[in-house]
């Protein structure tokens, strides 16, 4: 897994997504946008590897819904930790693993997944064309790479004022040339389809549900800081998102029949 610059999250700002997204989700949209990813793909039975899985949330409706065996992976040990017991409570431990990496090609046998998932990950790493190799080769062959991302269209004061708020750094790029760089990688059949506007919408309504209904919530389930600290973030997130300055969306490729 490559750089992963700024990526990090606090274990007590966990609670209050669990609150916006659904239990377990540190990246958009929750259960329902694990549901677009995975549109029109049969996971049942299938052998899953989900980079990035944070706090087990898509892992687990992976799992839980869509019948899929996950190997979750990710760079920080409380996440993972914190997966495991959401699995456990999930009674889903028997279908589902959680192992901690570090950064660098992934530590997975050659042809050994029938799908490659990700969400919100792929943005943290500057070199994708390696993870996008990488992805491949842990396919098994007409195996399938599925997923989400955001992509900060430029680094103007407003986007590094949201990375900032939010102690994230994501790399400027664009769906156009994510799937080049899948091509390149090896992959066919590649298809993308732009969210922005979905998110759009969604980030306007998270944020009035968290100086409304979920304001006095968020700060029990946490504390006062930390809400207020969030509230910020998602009016910065809001600035961009509705300059058009961050956009979003959804990739799938897959690999080849002859491809080793």
């Amino acid at each position: 897994m490559g750089d992963t610059e700024g990526a990090g999250y606090e274990l007590d700002y966990i609670p209050i997504m669990d609150l916006v997204w659904g239990k377990g989700f540190i990246a958009p949209g929750g259960e329902g946008n694990v549901d677009h990813i995975v549109k029109g793909v049969d996971l049942n039975g299938k052998r899953v590897l989900d980079l990035g899985s944070g706090a087990g949330g898509g892992t687990l409706v992976l799992a839980s819904k869509y019948g899929a065996n996950v190997v979750g992976l990710d760079l920080e040990a409380p996440l993972i930790e914190l997966s495991r017991e959401n699995a456990s409570d999930a009674g889903l431990s028997d279908k589902v693993e959680f192992r901690c990496i570090e950064p660098g090609p992934l530590p997975v046998e050659d042809a050994s997944f029938d799908v490659f998932y990700t969400s919100g990950v792929l943005c943290h790493i500057e070199d994708r064309l390696s993870l996008f190799r990488d992805a491949l080769r842990v396919l098994k062959p007409e195996g399938i790479l599925l997923g989400y991302d955001w992509f900060p269209t430029t680094l103007s004061d407003d986007i590094n004022n949201w990375m900032n708020v939010a102690g994230l750094h994501l790399y400027p790029d664009n769906l156009e040339n994510y799937a080049k760089t899948m091509r390149e990688a090896g992959f066919e059949n590649v298809y993308y389809s732009d969210a922005s506007s979905w998110y759009q919408k969604r980030a306007a309504q998270e944020l009035a549900e968290l100086e409304g209904p979920l304001f006095e919530k968020a700060a029990e389930v946490t504390s006062e800081e930390m809400r207020d600290s969030i509230i910020d973030e998602w009016h910065a997130l809001n600035v961009v998102l509705q300059s058009g300055e961050l956009r979003s969306g959804y990739f799938q490729g897959r690999k080849p029949p002859e491809a080793i």
